[in-house]
């Protein structure tokens, strides 16, 4: 299944790859496209392609809710034995598709696609998305490795995510913690072959964030204790006040300044704190008031049964 937002360039090239290489496994399949809001022709070439295939399904929301609600979304209508994520900006090769069978074929529940390289990245982005992986796998005792949403699932795994509630969703975090046998598969994510990238700095931030708080509470604990070390250290500062008072006739702590930046230091790690309580308390409030993760407007050969 492939969510797609706005990539009326890309979306013809996508079908053809990925209909020649389904072709070429001589397996059955489906090929399931999710409309997130889009708003130039993605949803039109996307009903036109529906009706000259039949194969392929195509769904549409009412408005953008999300890279990971597509992939929700995607998951809970596939209906093969094998379900098959990736992105629509052919980034993710479709000619994998056929090595991930064959690893699912040899045992493996879930088979990932594993970048060793970004050739659309900056040096700086593949740095902070390796270290941000490596941090995700120290505070969750979960193993993260560089990977996308480039994926194989066996329909026992599908099962088991649909089984999952939660609505804001990090489908590679969820993969990692339903367990089961995977197997990586390597690959080089090449330049996007038309459109402009769709993940802006804001959208990545947020999936960071998404990423960290639902499987970890190492910020909640990390708060506390910056307020413990900030505790200790106005203690020992106090004490240092009383000294320097009493033993230099001129105190080096008198005046304005002195006040002004401790205020701004403590008001600074409250505010921290506040932020950081902020950010699990919006998951639950999103969890409670219980509100679909999606809204499907439209569908193109999908039963309505779904």
């Amino acid at each position: 299944m492939v969510p797609l937002f706005n990539e009326e360039e890309v979306l013809p090239l996508l079908l053809s790859e990925l209909s020649k290489v389904c072709d070429s496994t001589k397996k059955s399949y489906e090929i399931v496209l999710i409309d997130d809001g889009s708003r130039d022709k993605t949803w039109r070439l996307m009903q036109e392609a529906s009706e000259r295939n039949s194969k392929i399904k195509a769904v549409k929301f009412s408005r953008n809710f999300g890279h990971q609600s597509a992939f929700g979304a995607g998951i809970n209508l596939a209906s093969g034995d094998m379900v098959i994520t990736m992105d629509g900006d052919l980034q993710h090769p479709p000619h994998l598709i056929p090595e991930f069978i064959k690893r699912a074929e040899a045992g493996n529940d879930i088979v990932i696609g594993e970048r060793t390289k970004n050739e659309q990245n900056s040096p700086l982005r593949e740095i902070t998305g390796t270290l941000f992986y490596k941090f995700l796998s120290a505070i969750t005792n979960l193993e993260f490795k560089n990977v996308s949403d480039f994926a194989l699932y066996k329909r026992s795994v599908v099962e088991t995510l649909k089984s999952m509630p939660e609505k804001e969703r990090f489908l590679r975090g969820m993969v990692q913690w339903v367990g089961y046998k995977k197997s990586y598969v390597p690959y080089v994510v090449e330049s996007r072959k038309a459109g402009s990238a769709k993940y802006t700095a804001k959208k990545l931030f947020g999936l960071i964030m998404s990423g960290v708080t639902s499987f970890s509470a190492f910020p909640l604990r990390l708060a506390f204790w910056v307020g413990s070390f900030v505790f200790a250290f106005s203690i020992v500062f106090s004490g240092y006040v009383v000294w320097d008072h009493y033993a230099n006739p001129s105190p080096f702590l008198a005046g304005w300044a002195t006040l002004v930046i401790l205020v701004l230091f403590f008001g600074s790690i409250q505010l921290i704190v506040l932020g950081i309580v902020g950010e699990y308390l919006y998951k639950m409030f999103n969890e409670v008031k219980g509100r679909p993760p999606y809204i499907v407007s439209e569908t193109r050969n999908i039963n309505d049964s779904k």
